[in-house]
């Protein structure tokens, strides 16, 4: 085990880049039809527990292309190509579609971005978080034989609000929805400048679809970096089918790998002579040098089968963590985070713990409803859970650090944290991440109470949110 990071800039400023070039949601280098994903064509992918999903459906005649435009500020990935997979969860009333989506720089980590879609009473269609509207998409999309009556956006974040626009050109008939707080940086732009014409604001506008849908608002203060950004969230409950459908909020990680991700980037992953392998044997992060020379078996006497596992461990921790203690053999990292519904370590690190009181509320609210399953927009779903798995996801908070830490000097806490959950992350694991977030709150780029703008630029920070 090494030594805490923030103990040491230089090993927490290293931490800063790999959190400069994996954070978001996932990261990958790879893109195009010819992706090396024919070994897993159409396999079903279970649900996180019994509720199964069906086989996924994808049309190969279709055209993938599909390039983002204006280009991020950060390499969004794949930059033009995504293919699109189609599940049926409830026959004839909810589907899944699913697209590879990461930053690049070639960490070659990446996971499922998902859009879902409800048919409503009208017989049209509502869709949550759009995905890039590619010809295979829209193709898989108009197959349901229903108009598309509504878009909604549920976060303020880039990578779901990018494609929002050229979806609605897609669609043009279709209302559009979006969270409160839009904003982009270093230039905060509005919503239209990314083709986005919303017909009205969550929290603000009464929308068409409320009779079928309730929803819950996470607004807090700005976050960091400027005074009007902020991570906002919308989640939503449909009463018909008792779902709730969040974005970031919650995760269920396990073997299931995701359709959309090729076995090239898994066998990359798995590959101990990889460039992420590499960087971390430069930086010797954990002592990986000396974890390396006394293995007794690497990736090169694996089988196939073998290093797809391994691919797919490394890929997941890293979009979690980061960097966990072991990545080159993560078992005990793996089962130790995975088969349970739980906040992302990096949600919870860089976004929840330094915001608590605004989240502990919000879940408290969302935790009201009768719902027996969750929708994220990321790794498994649907997760077959109800308020009792959901309060416990958040019952880390206000702070998921071990006891010892020093909170009645931290005013992220609010003072000595008594509800915090001992194991709710493996601390080992944690070590880069949290030094990460330390590095960033003493840089002042996460704010704090006290250095948080007086006078923030966003529209309703920090408002309680309310059921709709």
């Amino acid at each position: 085990r090494v030594p805490a990071i923030d103990g040491d800039a230089a090993i927490a400023a290293a931490g800063v880049v790999v959190a400069l070039v994996a954070a978001g949601v996932v990261a990958s280098r790879s893109a195009g039809n010819k992706d090396g994903s024919n070994r897993r064509r159409a396999t079903s992918i279970p649900g996180a527990t019994p509720n199964l999903r069906t086989t996924g459906a994808f049309d190969d005649t279709r055209g993938r292309n599909y390039l983002i435009a204006p280009p991020p500020l950060f390499p969004l990935v794949p930059a033009f190509a995504r293919r699109t997979f189609r599940y049926e969860v409830d026959p004839g009333r909810v589907w899944f579609f699913e697209q590879k989506q990461g930053i690049g720089l070639g960490l070659n980590v990446s996971v499922n971005v998902r859009m879902t879609v409800v048919k409503l009473r009208s017989g049209g269609l509502w869709v949550h978080a759009p995905i890039a509207p590619t010809d295979e998409c829209v193709a898989l999309l108009k197959e349901l034989d229903a108009p598309v009556e509504h878009v909604v956006l549920p976060t303020t974040l880039f990578e779901h609000k990018i494609f929002v626009g050229p979806f609605q050109r897609k669609f043009p008939d279709a209302t559009c929805y979006v969270a409160p707080d839009q904003w982009s940086w270093p230039v905060n732009l509005p919503p239209t400048f990314f083709g986005i014409f919303k017909d009205g604001v969550l929290g603000v506008d009464t929308p068409p679809w409320a009779d079928e849908f309730e929803y819950e608002l996470l607004t807090p203060p700005a976050l960091g970096v400027a005074s009007y950004v902020a991570f906002s969230e919308c989640a939503f409950f449909h009463k018909d089918t008792k779902t709730l459908l969040v974005t970031d909020a919650v995760v269920y990680v396990s073997d299931n790998v995701p359709d959309a991700i090729p076995d090239r980037d898994l066998l990359e992953s798995g590959d101990d002579d990889s460039f992420t392998i590499g960087a971390l044997k430069l930086l010797n992060l954990f002592d990986i040098r000396d974890k390396a020379r006394s293995r007794t078996r690497t990736s090169a006497d694996m089988n196939v089968d073998e290093r797809l596992k391994l691919g797919w461990q490394r890929n997941a921790l890293q979009a979690l963590y980061f960097g966990p203690s072991n990545l080159l053999d993560p078992d005990e990292s793996w089962a130790q985070i995975t088969n349970r519904m739980i906040v992302a370590p990096v949600v919870s690190t860089l976004v929840y713990e330094n915001v608590p009181l605004e989240v502990q509320r919000w879940a408290q609210r969302v935790g009201r409803w009768n719902f027996t399953r969750v929708v994220p927009c990321h790794f498994d779903a649907p997760i077959k859970a109800g308020p009792r798995e959901w309060n416990a996801a958040f019952g880390f908070l206000p702070t998921s650090r071990p006891p010892d830490v020093d909170e009645d000097s931290d005013t992220r806490f609010g003072g000595k944290n008594k509800n915090s959950r001992v194991g709710y992350y493996p601390d080992e694991d944690m070590v880069l991440l949290r030094g990460v977030g330390d590095f960033l709150l003493r840089m002042g780029v996460i704010f704090t109470d006290e250095t948080r703008p007086k006078v923030s630029g966003i529209t309703g920070a920090g408002r309680p949110g309310g059921r709709k």
